[in-house]
């Protein structure tokens, strides 16, 4: 005979069908623009727990509720094809020859370290020693800032050819290259209403043109903390959130027309494109999707552990990325966690040739 569902069995079915339809809608992310569906954006952007807390289902199921095991069972297959967008595990070995460059993509956060207890000056020396010791071939700077840009012939001499587009406010700042190889043409992809752009450079290395993109597109501009505190007032809970909806869905408006800028450049482009920097989306948001179509990704191709670049959540969030052509390799991605920003800088060794 046919046992009853008892009333926690039930509970834990809905719940987990619950949690089952929020992952599904994260999926969802992918698809839609956030521009004309802001709400399907936020599942997106949380993958990472709401991925947890379905795995928490799937223990509990095992564990005592068995008839509803198949629910996040399904909920949970997709990321099978997903997964190593966020985390990988073990790294295969690759037999690369021929010319390769390392490429580095930093966001510096004006030197401010995620609110840690560390000075400007502390910041600015780790940073300055840590670009050293990568000796990467190009390195792309975002959130980049300067009180005097007649310093910046000092700033790593060891670089000789560099580009930059600096915005004037209390101090300079905005997107710098720095390349071991001669730049040969620079651009700047601008963005109505917004301080955030893309540094574009047509580099030669050893007769080979390359174009790179050293993006920052549009953030959200909310400091998580300032926002847990910003929703639990007292008596404004409502309003926040109103507010904060309407800064991200602002937010992610302009970055969705940012990226279709720099797919319109890489369309005319007569050259093999690297597009790299803080993209301010995560591998599961319509941003990445687009930018990735016609790319590899060099921690999907050769990164291990977790991805993530923001430290202030990590390991949630993977915000930085370095996109290579399709018909080039990719070796040796880090992402080194060190102190002096609120983001963690990205390192690859990009190969021009697949054997």
């Amino acid at each position: 005979m046919k046992r009853k569902r008892t009333f926690g069995s039930t509970l834990f079915a809905l719940l987990a069908m619950v949690a089952a339809a929020v992952l599904l809608l994260s999926y969802l992310a992918l698809f839609f623009n956030p521009t004309d569906h802001p709400v399907i954006m936020f599942f997106g952007l949380y993958f990472i727990p709401i991925l947890a807390f379905n795995g928490l289902v799937l223990l509990i199921a095992l564990l005592k509720y068995r008839r509803s095991l198949l629910i996040p069972i399904i909920a949970i297959l997709p990321t099978l094809f997903l997964a190593d967008r966020f985390v990988k595990f073990g790294r295969e070995e690759q037999d690369l020859s021929g010319q390769g460059i390392k490429v580095l993509t930093y966001n510096l956060g004006r030197y401010a370290a995620g609110g840690r207890n560390v000075t400007t000056n502390e910041a600015i020396a780790g940073i300055r020693r840590f670009l050293a010791e990568q000796k990467a071939d190009i390195v792309c700077l975002q959130e980049f800032s300067v009180g005097d840009t007649s310093a910046l012939s000092t700033y790593l001499p060891d670089y000789p050819y560099r580009a930059r587009h600096l915005f004037k406010g209390n101090r300079y700042f905005g997107n710098m290259t720095l390349s071991r190889y001669p730049i040969r043409n620079t651009t700047s992809l601008t963005f109505p209403d917004s301080r955030n752009l893309s540094l574009v450079t047509d580099i030669d290395v050893n007769g080979r043109t390359l174009r790179v993109y050293n993006c920052h597109l549009e953030s959200y501009s909310i400091s998580f903390t300032a926002l847990v505190k910003r929703l639990f007032r007292k008596n404004n809970f409502t309003d926040e959130m109103v507010q904060v909806h309407e800064k991200m869905h602002e937010a992610t408006r302009r970055r969705s027309a940012q990226v279709d800028a720099v797919l319109q450049s890489e369309a005319s482009s007569p050259y093999p494109n690297v597009v790299c920097g803080d993209f301010n989306d995560t591998p599961l948001s319509y941003t990445y999707q687009r930018l990735v179509k016609t790319k590899n990704d060099s921690f999907a191709e050769a990164g291990t552990g977790f991805g993530a670049t923001y430290s202030v959540l990590w390991p949630m969030l993977r915000v930085d990325y370095i996109l290579l052509p399709q018909e080039y390799a990719a070796d040796q991605h880090e992402t080194c966690r060190i102190p002096w920003s609120d983001h963690y800088p990205v390192t690859a060794m990009i190969y021009f040739d697949k054997l």
